[in-house]
């Protein structure tokens, strides 16, 4: 079996797949029409680089095929080489005579590969025809495999089902495993999950069954995410010392304004942080319901504008919860001076922030909320809602 990490053939993939789309092709086909059809008893002789709508091989390919479809990837013919493709469904009917590496949506496979399949995707169908005669690694999160895999069986699935043949080990991370047909496995069937796996009586194994327990939190990669969230605590709290340094009286007038109509001021702020969320939703639904010949002018015009919610988000959000934490901070410790309230407000929405359940609600709360208060503060001139007086501060030394 292969000592190669999931992760470490994850970022392999992605390598590849980017690799792929921005190197030249050297000696072979390059084509980005809309279509890129090799028909049935037609030849092409050298490795193909498709970016198109769909790429269909119905005759023979004699090379590599790496392609980018918008819409799906069907291997109806031959390829003798390899194939990588990314796309929202590959179809597998005829023969590779390489390997596959896939990332998208869909997988189908009732044909055969000579090599190894990787692949990254929502879910995977290797039919009762389907031949591979090297390793099957896959992420997904439904797998059905009822054909023939030469070698062993690898990955990390939320449902698998199981029949056919395994010339190899089966070594999966699953949340259930289900053998729902006779299945015949030369090595070890290895499988960790919390549940007990189902239908083992119709599996025919040469090694073990290995029922593993599920793996324990990573000490070491816990210890990161802590110190992570410390350093992010740490960073926003010097952003927010430096907004109220350079802006001590409107800082003020924030603190003063996030105790006035708090759901407003969250609502507020929400739609403006959350709006590459609302971008990504919008972008999926239009290109969902736009013709696929209009998918890449789309993409072209979206992405540009998603970006760049995204960073006009971030940069917010650095100095957004300044006036909660401080308003929090100068509720407690009434003494306290506003860097004094920033301080202690900092801390104790990092304590929150390290809570295991609440936790996660922190930034979500804290950084709309603040940002709602900072916009309401720049309208408060000309909104008789926002207007304040100095008896409104919870800072004693305002």
């Amino acid at each position: 079996m292969r000592s190669l990490s999931e992760t470490t053939l994850a970022v392999l993939i992605g390598g590849l797949l980017v690799l792929a789309s921005a190197t030249p092709a050297l000696a072979a086909e390059t084509s980005n029409s809309e279509f890129v059809i090799i028909p049935e008893g037609d030849a092409f002789p050298e490795d193909l680089y498709a970016g198109a709508i769909r790429v269909v091989v119905e005759g023979t390919l004699d090379g590599d095929l790496i392609a980018f479809a918008a819409e799906e990837i069907v291997i109806a013919g031959t390829v003798t080489g390899s194939v990588t493709a990314a796309t929202p469904r590959v179809t597998i009917e005829g023969e590779v005579g390489g390997s596959l590496r896939v990332t998208g949506n869909r997988l189908d496979i009732d044909g055969r590969v000579e090599g190894d399949v990787v692949a990254a995707v929502v879910s995977a169908d290797l039919g009762a025809e389907s031949e591979v005669g090297g390793d099957v690694l896959l992420w997904a999160w439904d797998v059905s495999a009822l054909g023939t895999i030469g070698s062993d069986l690898t990955g990390s699935q939320r449902n698998l089902e199981l029949a056919g043949t395994v010339g190899g080990d089966v070594d999966v991370t699953v949340s259930q495993l289900t053998v729902v047909g006779d299945l015949a496995v030369a090595g070890d069937l290895g499988y960790r999950s919390q549940n007990e796996a189902v239908g083992l009586d119709r599996a025919s194994v040469d090694g073990a069954i290995v029922d593993k327990a599920p793996l324990p939190p990573n000490l070491r990669v816990r210890a990161l995410g802590l110190l992570g969230r410390f350093l992010v605590i740490l960073f926003l709290s010097v952003a927010a010392l430096a907004a109220a340094y350079g802006w001590p009286w409107r800082t003020s007038e924030a603190v003063a304004n996030v105790s006035r109509s708090p759901l407003r001021r969250w609502l507020t702020g929400a739609a403006i942080l959350f709006s590459p969320v609302i971008a990504v939703a919008v972008t999926g639904v239009i290109l969902g319901l736009a013709p696929a010949a209009a998918a890449f002018p789309l993409l072209a015009v979206l992405v540009p504008v998603v970006l760049a919610l995204v960073g006009i988000a971030f940069a917010l959000a650095l100095a957004a919860g300044a006036p909660v934490v401080a308003w929090l901070g100068g509720a407690l410790f009434k003494r306290l001076d506003l860097y004094g309230a920033i301080l202690a407000g900092s801390i104790m929405v990092g304590v929150f922030w390290y809570l295991p359940i609440v936790g996660w609600l922190v930034p979500i709360v804290v950084l709309p909320w603040g940002l709602g208060a900072w916009i309401a503060t720049w309208r408060s001139q000309s909104s008789e809602d926002s207007a304040f007086t100095e008896a409104d501060l919870p800072l004693s030394s305002l």
